[in-house]
């Protein structure tokens, strides 16, 4: 509630200040800098300068339009898209780089799935001399806009004010068209490929086609089984911003509970936006914080195994399974830090249990096959890493560096998973 108090108010104080920024002359600074824009360098194209961090700059009275927009700059790289905005309007305020700024805002609302505001920012940007069509065209925070029809007349426009670019070679339309010809070509071969439906869903969650991409990431999250968290996770995503909450939660609990490990992006990601205020959102939070192992992957003496270092975590699952014993990803983590303790048969036990409740079952054998190793039970071991691999499990990754399994490696029937992996070696 208070976020979105604050972006209210945030809207109606960018709205005054725009009526004086557009009193003003076209702005003649616009964006210089030409580099490819991805979703990882984010707005790499504008000519930043430095952060200013000297003491002088630090000083309030010297906060001029520089330092609010490279602070607008620095917060939008930061992922804090609402103070970014706000920096970006004492910009404009300020008479200094107007065009890119709001260019810069719209972007800022469409990271927020804000779309009246990200058009409305967009189509002032061109009113007052933004004429970069080739940054509309490319930059990946424009993409929640591509399959509004107004964006492509925003395009168009852009197009036009800058003579050498042709819109019949529109790469903005051709990458929503990539991206739909993709997935009907997926459709058409009727593909049995886990991760090429899952890279099309997730590009159509990006440019909002959400029927199609619900599509694809429910053929993802089949065909990947136990590695499909991050897919179910992406559904999650799609069924929010289609304004489906009832399976967004749904599908955010499942995406919880098959293994994805991202607390931040349920904290910050604005393609989730709208089940944060649903009341099984904050026990799913709460069960991801938990089900983390990463909160106990410090090394405490520079060894992985260690009683000290797994203690905590072995007594957190413990406790968490009392209240929730059919947790396939619970069990395993106690498995985890059991096996790390070198509690080696108390682990088996607790992966046998997760492979029972379905957690990462191919996973799960590998490591009881690694419990057996190190116990150097050799026939069990060599039993279950050839469960593991019939269940689907990619044992040429972890055979040579594997400590585990070096108890197995002098005997003859380690030989034939050594092949595999200088199999896989070769292919890649």
């Amino acid at each position: 509630m208070k976020a979105n108090l604050k972006l209210l108010a945030l809207i109606a104080l960018v709205s005054i200040l725009s009526l004086i920024a557009y009193s003003q002359s076209r702005n003649s600074s616009r964006a210089t800098k030409t580099t490819t824009v991805t979703r990882e360098s984010k707005h790499s194209y504008v000519d930043h300068g430095s952060l200013r961090t000297t003491a002088d700059d630090k000083k309030a009275e010297t906060r001029d339009g520089v330092y609010w927009f490279n602070r607008g700059y620095a917060l939008h790289q930061s992922d804090k898209y609402i103070e970014a905005i706000e920096a970006f309007t004492h910009s404009i305020a300020l008479n200094y780089r107007q065009a890119t700024s709001m260019y810069n805002i719209a972007c800022g609302y469409s990271l927020l799935n804000d779309k009246e505001n990200a058009l409305f920012w967009l189509d002032r940007s061109l009113g007052v001399g933004f004429d970069r069509a080739d940054l509309l065209k490319q930059d990946s925070d424009l993409d929640p806009l591509r399959s509004d029809p107004r964006f492509n007349e925003i395009l168009k426009k852009a197009s036009f004010l800058k003579k050498n670019d042709k819109p019949d070679k529109d790469k903005t339309v051709s990458r929503l068209e990539d991206a739909i010809n993709s997935f009907e070509q997926l459709k058409r071969d009727a593909s049995q490929d886990g991760d090429d439906w899952y890279k099309v869903g997730s590009r159509l969650v990006r440019l909002r086609d959400f029927d199609r991409a619900v599509s694809a990431l429910n053929q993802a999250v089949d065909l990947l089984g136990y590695r499909g968290s991050s897919a179910m996770y992406n559904l999650a995503c799609a069924y929010a911003l289609k304004g489906d909450r009832s399976l967004g939660i749904e599908w955010l609990e499942k995406a919880v509970n098959a293994g994805f490990d991202d607390g931040g992006r349920l904290r910050d990601d604005p393609d989730i936006a709208s089940l944060r205020g649903e009341p099984r959102f904050k026990n799913i939070q709460e069960l991801s914080r938990v089900l983390s192992l990463s909160q106990f992957n410090q090394h405490s003496d520079g060894s992985q195994y260690s009683k000290e270092r797994w203690a905590p975590a072995i007594k957190t699952y413990e406790t968490f399974l009392k209240e929730n014993p059919t947790s396939g990803r619970g069990w395993f983590n106690l498995g985890y830090a059991l096996h790390y303790s070198r509690e080696h048969t108390k682990a088996i036990s607790a992966f046998e249990q997760a492979f029972q409740f379905g957690y990462k079952k191919p996973t799960s054998l590998y490591n009881i096959a690694c419990g057996h190793a190190m116990m150097n039970n050799r026939d069990a071991a060599f039993e279950f890493l050839e469960k593991s691999v019939n269940a689907g499990f990619d044992v040429g990754d972890y055979v040579h560096g594997d400590e585990d399994l070096d108890n197995l490696r002098s005997d003859p029937r380690f030989k034939r998973y050594e092949q595999m992996a200088e199999k896989k070696h070769k292919d890649h």
